[in-house]
């Protein structure tokens, strides 16, 4: 079982990892390091996932500095911690679809989708840049149809879009070369 006290002592030992989730609502500048252990330390548990598949964990829920914080921690190896998911919340979907329903001879004009990770409002775009890696490279597809969470960042793609996708990767025909931009891992003595 998870308790409050286990999660603050490997908050106060550094003794946790993040996930890949979690570090894109950082390099987003959505989330600091310091506000997801604030939310994880202080936060009230609103949901409890009982060991299945994944291991047992908890969803914990703190208002820190003026943001409404939900982190997910389960426990990781050698005892240590594991926080999946650090996001920020979404007023609950009804509030956004109140008043938007027509009226019996109206048509519904507007699809509203939510993020299947935080329920934030999902947004069709065109990306840019959607990046993979394979064998230890990255590659990039360009100007790729999607569905961007204004709130998390997650991205979703139609089936169609998946198979054009699958479709570039398997030729291999790439079109040029970019240069990226990459930040060195320095750890701080």
């Amino acid at each position: 079982m998870l308790e409050k006290a286990w999660i603050r002592e490997n908050i106060r030992q550094g003794r946790y990892q993040i996930s890949e989730h979690v570090i894109r609502f950082l390099m987003a500048g959505l989330l600091t390091v310091p506000e997801i252990e604030a939310a994880a330390t202080d936060g009230r548990v609103v949901d409890m996932s009982p060991p299945g598949r994944r291991a047992a964990s908890l969803l914990l829920k703190a208002a820190v500095g003026g943001k409404t914080i939900l982190v997910r921690v389960s426990r990781g190896a050698a005892d240590g911690m594991i926080i999946s998911l650090a996001y920020l919340a979404a007023a609950p979907p009804w509030d956004a679809l109140r008043g938007t329903f027509p009226n019996e001879n109206d048509t519904m004009q507007t699809v509203f989708q939510r993020c299947f990770f935080c329920g934030g409002e999902v947004k069709a775009i065109t990306i840019g840049n959607f990046d993979y890696r394979l064998e230890g490279r990255l590659y990039v597809i360009k100007d790729t149809p999607a569905g961007l969470c204004l709130q998390c960042g997650e991205k979703y793609v139609t089936a169609e879009t998946a198979r054009t996708i699958n479709r570039l990767i398997a030729t291999g025909r790439f079109t040029h070369t970019e240069e990226v931009h990459v930040l060195a891992f320095t750890p701080t003595p």
